[in-house]
């Protein structure tokens, strides 16, 4: 069982939705929690705001997740994007991310690798944290950030890049949650080095491999050898 400072991908994913409407009640703008009588961050979004989700709109109750510090000071958070014109020609919007475990290690080239791909630095989130910690906020951050860009620009192809696959978790269980939450956003996974470097697009369900003219279809991770496998198919 989950407790209350261990929200889930669910959680999170109906607080940005929610976050994306001004409250009526509480008058926290968008990109911002709800806000309690005496100041604090609510320890739920009022109805009149979470109702005009359309998933939402029958619960009686949607809890504020753990990351948004119920109980705290309140402060304004950071507005969602603005809409983009869905008559704009489709491109390709990279998130980026970076991380090594130790304090002592270097992102620099990491962070070059990314830059050099195109990736503005300002679209890119670093941190300094081992995969055994839970919660690695940047990499939260990075995510939804994705999620927010893909919600107000639909017809852009949003493309979540690291330099390698060992960027983002070394636990089998782990990946494949991603793998499943990138799925459920409709987010591209791109890894530029590493063993199979390429761009694995959840909707068509195989990996662009780079200088090769064939697919990969993704298979799953390896529980034994934690890597990767998959299957070679036809492009």
């Amino acid at each position: 069982m989950k407790g209350p400072q261990d929200p889930s991908a669910s959680d999170r994913s109906d607080a940005d939705d929610v976050e994306r409407r001004p409250c009526p009640k509480c008058d926290a703008q968008p990109g911002s929690p709800c806000r309690s009588r005496s100041g604090a961050v609510a320890s739920a979004y009022h109805t009149g705001r979470f109702t005009k989700v359309p998933r939402l709109a029958k619960l009686l109750r949607v809890p504020t997740p753990a990351d948004r510090a119920p109980g705290q000071p309140w402060r304004p958070g950071t507005p969602p994007p603005a809409p983009i014109d869905p008559d704009l020609p489709g491109a390709d919007i990279r998130i980026g991310y970076a991380r090594c475990s130790h304090r002592s290690q270097e992102l620099d080239s990491q962070l070059d690798a990314l830059t050099q791909h195109g990736i503005p630095r300002d679209k890119i989130f670093s941190e300094k944290i081992s995969t055994r910690i839970r919660v690695r906020p940047q990499f939260e951050e990075a995510l939804k950030t994705a999620r927010e860009i893909k919600a107000h620009a639909p017809h852009c192809r949003v493309v979540f890049t690291v330099y390698e696959m060992k960027r983002l978790g070394r636990d089998a269980a782990e990946l494949t949650a991603l793998a499943d939450h990138l799925t459920a956003h409709g987010l591209v996974l791109e890894m530029l080095a590493g063993p199979l470097p390429g761009m694995y697009d959840p909707s068509g369900s195989t990996v662009q491999v780079k200088d090769q003219a064939r697919c990969c279809r993704l298979r799953g991770w390896c529980r034994c050898s934690s890597v990767l496998t998959f299957e070679l198919v036809e492009a």
